[in-house]
């Protein structure tokens, strides 16, 4: 059985815990309103993914396969000096806007 105090903290941990009870969006919601509410200019642009962790709270092995499936896309950036870094780039860079005007040659 444990002590009074053990008892206590328990009982405090219960009630802080019920106090705090907010319900957690899922990742992939957390992702899209993250991504959703940054200015537009910083939307299209590659993303370093301890960049997203950290913003999302979360670690890669979670958010890749999310980001997957929404369409993101891994690159990476090779240098001369055998370094290369990994980025992702969001799908609305990949998809042509609704207004986008189009243009005909020769014609």
């Amino acid at each position: 059985m444990p002590s009074a105090y053990i008892a206590s903290l328990n009982r405090e941990l219960e009630q802080a815990g019920e106090a705090t009870s907010v319900p957690q969006l899922d990742l992939r919601q957390r992702l899209m309103e993250w991504h959703g509410g940054l200015p537009e200019i910083a939307r299209y642009r590659p993303f370093a993914m301890a960049e997203i962790e950290l913003a999302l709270r979360a670690q890669g092995k979670y958010l890749s396969p999310i980001m997957l499936k929404l369409g993101w896309i891994r690159r990476r950036r090779w240098s001369s000096g055998g370094q290369y870094s990994r980025y992702w780039v969001p799908s609305v860079v990949h998809r042509p806007p609704q207004h986008a005007p189009k243009f005909s040659f020769g014609e």
